[in-house]
C-alpha cells in the first residue's frame, strides 16, 4: 500500500532564503500532480511565508525557535547540522509512517518537471539525491577542501552506525540539495548527525553534512539515484536572489493563480545560462574578460 507524500523545506534566517523556498513551492504547485502531496516547511519566518504564499490546507509551517536552532547546530555551531535533524523532526511532526514518501529539497531549487519519476523511486524503497559528484578518491585533487577531506578519511577512523571503520575511498560523495526517502529510513538522520560530530573536529569543510549523509546511506547499502532534471538545484547562482526580490515586489500581492502565471518570467533554468557559459570558459579567458570588465550579462527581464 502506498503511503502519503510530503515535500519538505528548511528555510530560516534572511528574507532571501524564505523567498527562495516560496518560489520553489510555487514551482511545485505549477505541476499537475501538486494536489497529491503536502508541503512542510521548517522555518523561523512563518509570517513571511504566509505573505508570499496562500494559506492552503496542504501547506504546513512548522515554527523553528532560536533555542531549537542552536541545539540542532550542536556544540560546534555547524549551521548545516540543522538540516538532517530538521528533516527528521518535520517527518515526525507529520507522524511519518514507514511507507510515507518524503522529498526534501533545498530552498534554492525549482521543480522544472513533474516529480512523478522521483516519487516512484522513493516509493520503491530507494533514496533519491541531487547528484553524485564523484568518489572520495576521485575528487581528492579537485579542490583544497576535497584534499583535506581525503587526507582526514585516510588518517582517521569513525564510528558509523555503532562500529568503527575507515571511510572507503570508493565512497561516492553526493550533493544533498535533493533528498527523497521513505519514512522507514528516518534513523539515517540521527546517524548522520553523529558522524558530523566526529568529522568536524578533524576536517572543517562546509560540506561535512553531505559527506556524513553519503557515508551513512552507502554503509546501509541503499540504492541511490540522481535527480538532475526534475528538480533543478541552482546553488551556484546566488545572483538569482536579486531576481526573486524583484519578482515578489512586483507580483507578491497578486492572487496565487496570477503569481503562478508569472512564475516563468524569472525561471532560473533559463537565467543561469549566461553564468554557466562564462564559467565553462578556460580560466585564463575568464580572468582576461574580468580584467576588461567583460563579465557575463544577465538575461533581460520581460517587463524591462
Amino acid at each position: 500500500m502506498t503511503g502519503r507524500r510530503f515535500v519538505l523545506y528548511v528555510a530560516h534566517g534572511a528574507d532571501c532564503f524564505v523567498q527562495e523556498a516560496a518560489y520553489s513551492i510555487l514551482s511545485l504547485w505549477r505541476q499537475t500532480e501538486a494536489p497529491l502531496c503536502e508541503v512542510v516547511v521548517v522555518t523561523d519566518r512563518p509570517e513571511l511565508f504566509r505573505q508570499l504564499l496562500d494559506d492552503r490546507p496542504s501547506l504546513h509551517l512548522l515554527s523553528l525557535s532560536p533555542t531549537q536552532r542552536d541545539i540542532w547546530r550542536g556544540a560546534q555551531g555547524y549551521i548545516h547540522r540543522i538540516k538532517p535533524l530538521a528533516i527528521q523532526w518535520a517527518a515526525q511532526q507529520m507522524q511519518a509512517q514507514p511507507d510515507d514518501a518524503f522529498l526534501y529539497v533545498d530552498s534554492d531549487t525549482v521543480f522544472s518537471h513533474s516529480p512523478a519519476k522521483v516519487w516512484a523511486q522513493i516509493e520503491a524503497g530507494d533514496v533519491v539525491l541531487n547528484e553524485r559528484e564523484g568518489s572520495l578518491g576521485e575528487l581528492r585533487r579537485n579542490t583544497r577542501s576535497h584534499r583535506r577531506l581525503f587526507e582526514a578519511c585516510q588518517a582517521h577512523r569513525f564510528q558509523v552506525r555503532g562500529r568503527e571503520m575507515q571511510v572507503p575511498l570508493s565512497t561516492g560523495l553526493w550533493n544533498s540539495g535533493v533528498l527523497g526517502f521513505q519514512g522507514r529510513w528516518l534513523p539515517v538522520f540521527d546517524e548522520t548527525a553523529q558522524l558530523i560530530d566526529q568529522m568536524l573536529p578533524v576536517v572543517q569543510v562546509h560540506t561535512v553534512e553531505q559527506v556524513a549523509l553519503s557515508v551513512v546511506l552507502q554503509d546501509r547499502g541503499l540504492r541511490l539515484h540522481e535527480c538532475l532534471t526534475d528538480v533543478f538545484h541552482y546553488h551556484v547562482f546566488k545572483e538569482f536572489r536579486d531576481d526573486l526580490a524583484l519578482f515578489f515586489a512586483r507580483y507578491g500581492a497578486l492572487p496565487l493563480a496570477e503569481r503562478l502565471q508569472h512564475w516563468p518570467e524569472i525561471d532560473p533554468v533559463r537565467r543561469i545560462q549566461p553564468k554557466l557559459a562564462f564559467n565553462a570558459l578556460p580560466k585564463w579567458r575568464r580572468q582576461w574578460r574580468k580584467l576588461w570588465g567583460q563579465r557575463w550579462q544577465p538575461v533581460p527581464y520581460p517587463w524591462a
